[in-house]
């Protein structure tokens, strides 16, 4: 592919629209081992457990609390009021406190604009199919490690990680069926999947997409 963008953090993300370039693709400073203690106010998404076995909610971390032993506990409260009581294990993922809300904002208000994005479905999330794979063309031609949904999307358009709740939308593309015929899940990052295997994938999305929807996508 003629051309190779250099992949960046969000968290480092400069105003600029970004360049492409002829560098190969850096691959994300490794996490701290150990556990993470998320931040009180960041919206997360979590499975309920057996408090009524559904997964994929949204929540607001209002408690959070290091154990002893190791491992962590979160009260998070739901835009409707409810609370759960969770283990870090049932949090799938976390997304920054808004800086243009007060911290006293219920939490149905925070959490309105990332329950649209919930509903979604992959067309609506900002990102075309072919720019997506274009997306993984340029990583799986890199070699690179695995990258953060946001790092991945930042290719196409920097806007595309520029808050919380544009990182959350950039999360669900790439956790939807859309976004796992071009990429496998490694941790809380992801890495471009094999030609071979894309192409299995994308077949085995295609006859089950409504055709009219995926027709520039599917029909190539």
């Amino acid at each position: 592919h003629p051309l190779a963008p250099r992949l960046a953090l969000c968290s480092h993300a400069r105003s600029a629209t970004p360049t492409l370039g002829k560098e190969p693709l850096a691959a994300e400073e490794e996490e701290e081992e150990g556990p993470v203690l998320h931040a009180v106010g960041s919206v997360c998404e979590f499975d309920a457990g057996k408090q009524g076995h559904s997964k994929g909610l949204l929540g607001l971390i209002k408690t959070a609390e290091a154990k002893a032993k190791g491992g962590a506990r979160y009260d998070v409260v739901t835009a409707d009021g409810k609370t759960f009581a969770l283990k870090a294990s049932q949090v799938q993922a976390t997304f920054s406190p808004s800086k243009k809300m007060k911290a006293d904002t219920d939490p149905s208000e925070i959490l309105a604009g990332y329950l649209e994005v919930a509903k979604a479905e992959p067309l609506e999330l900002g990102v075309d199919p072919e720019m997506l794979e274009m997306a993984w063309e340029l990583a799986a031609e890199q070699e690179a490690s695995a990258l953060s949904a946001s790092s991945i999307l930042q290719v196409i358009d920097e806007k595309l990680c520029s808050g919380p709740l544009e990182k959350y939308r950039a999360y669900k593309l790439m956790t939807s069926d859309l976004g796992k015929v071009f990429f496998k899940t490694v941790g809380n990052k992801y890495k471009a999947k094999a030609a071979k295997a894309v192409q299995a994938s994308k077949q085995a999305f295609c006859a089950h997409v409504t055709a009219t929807k995926y027709q520039d996508f599917c029909f190539v």
